[in-house]
């Protein structure tokens, strides 16, 4: 147990891996679709009027969103990392299942430099 608690930033590094080429693959299946065009307004609105079920997945979605931005902007500025803003950046530009286990993966390597 030990030993994964103590690698437990690769965990992180494979989601933000994960989570980034998901999140490219099927938006770029999207703009596919689309003819070449994206839409981000359509994109997002999509996501709210589809169904209930669909309006129940952006809810938590946007909860978490919000807490793990909480969460980046105050681990970041208590352990005094650098270029937080970066993470908020890919957050935004390239996907959240990417930007947040990344900010998670270079937390774990700033704690190690600390001890």
């Amino acid at each position: 147990m030990k030993t994964i608690l103590n690698n437990k930033h690769y965990f992180y590094l494979l989601l933000a891996i994960v989570g980034g080429g998901l999140a490219f693959y099927f938006a770029v299946l999207g703009i596919i679709e689309h003819k070449g065009n994206f839409n981000s307004m359509e994109f997002i609105k999509s996501t709210w009027t589809e169904n209930q079920y669909a309006k129940s997945l952006s809810m938590d979605f946007w909860t978490g969103t919000i807490a793990g931005t909480f969460l980046i902007l105050v681990e970041g500025i208590r352990l005094k990392m650098k270029r937080i803003w970066l993470y908020l950046l890919l957050t935004v530009c390239v996907a959240y299942a990417f930007g947040f286990p990344l900010f998670l993966f270079m937390r774990e390597l700033h704690l190690r430099k600390q001890q």
